[in-house]
């Protein structure tokens, strides 16, 4: 955690969620706009894709900007991370599904309470992890979570598709994942360490969707990434992790392998599908490293 550090610029970058365009996912942007302008700051609001992407992808953003604020899920978190330059401060306004990476930082939904965060410049410095050239914060699943995000996206490009995406809308393409389950084995070489399974996550903080604590003794900022694989395939056994999750007794279990690593390289067998803070990124095989120190957070 950093103190408090003088900061003379004013201009806020605000970036907003592309799919979030009726007016109750507008207000939270809109609130936050308002409340830094009476603390004597200058926000922009984004609230096109290409146009967010085209300001985030300024080389002086970092200088004469005081930071970007992502208006969203994690989602929206892992784009403005991915498209915004090194060494500018990340703050974070809630107004997603899971909010997991809020959640784990503390990142204020209260408009007024992240002005003042963000006008008192107090940050707390994070890992990040790096799959091939994709940034992530949360995880990487390869397997049949990852499966379903691919579904997920699939779904969204198609009719409707500038509608959010609710928990609801994951049923369909669970129960799709459910009846072709992704090819398998997935083997996973974590610093020297070896291991084979049906499913494999790699965490950067403790909880997956639904807050549930699959790696709950993984820390932001121990410069490690901790890594799952789930051993056995079928859906009997993905109901059996399932129940031991839901009892914190997963990591107990002869056929779950854990660890900790700073570079793991995954293959799977032919190919197996690969998701990154919940969006697919394509398939194996992945090179994954974590980044120590790369990202500044705000916090209150």
């Amino acid at each position: 955690m950093t103190g408090p550090v003088r900061d003379d610029r004013r201009r806020i970058a605000i970036a907003t969620n592309p799919y979030g365009g009726a007016p109750s996912h507008r207000r939270p942007a809109e609130a936050l706009a308002a409340a830094l302008a009476r603390r004597g700051l200058e926000p922009h609001v984004f609230w096109e894709r290409r146009k967010r992407r085209a300001a985030l992808a300024d080389p002086d953003l970092g200088r004469s900007w005081r930071c970007a604020v992502a208006v969203g899920g994690d989602g929206t978190v892992a784009d403005v991370i991915n498209e915004m330059p090194p060494g500018l401060p990340l703050a974070v306004l809630p107004a997603g599904n899971e909010n997991l990476f809020a959640r784990a930082l503390g990142s204020p939904a209260d408009p007024e309470t992240l002005a003042a965060a963000i006008l008192a410049g107090r940050t707390r410095r994070i890992d990040l992890g790096r799959a091939g050239r994709r940034l992530f914060s949360l995880m990487v699943g390869i397997g049949f979570d990852a499966e379903v995000a691919h579904r997920v996206a699939r779904r969204r490009r198609g009719p409707g598709s500038f509608r959010p995406v609710g928990r609801w809308r994951y049923l369909l393409p669970i129960l799709g994942a459910l009846r072709r389950l992704p090819p398998g084995p997935v083997e996973v070489q974590a610093d020297g360490v070896r291991a084979r399974g049906a499913h494999c996550l790699v965490f950067n903080l403790p909880h997956y969707a639904c807050a549930l604590p699959l790696a709950g003794d993984a820390r932001p900022d121990d410069g490690l990434l901790d890594w799952i694989v789930l051993e056995r395939p079928g859906r009997l056994a993905l109901a059996r992790y399932s129940l031991a999750v839901l009892r914190s007794a997963h990591l107990g279990r002869p056929d779950v392998r854990h660890g900790r690593a700073r570079h793991l390289r995954i293959v799977g067998g032919p190919l197996a599908p690969v998701q990154l803070d919940g969006d697919p990124a394509g398939f194996t095989p992945v090179e994954i490293e974590v980044l120590a120190d790369a990202l500044a957070v705000i916090v209150p």
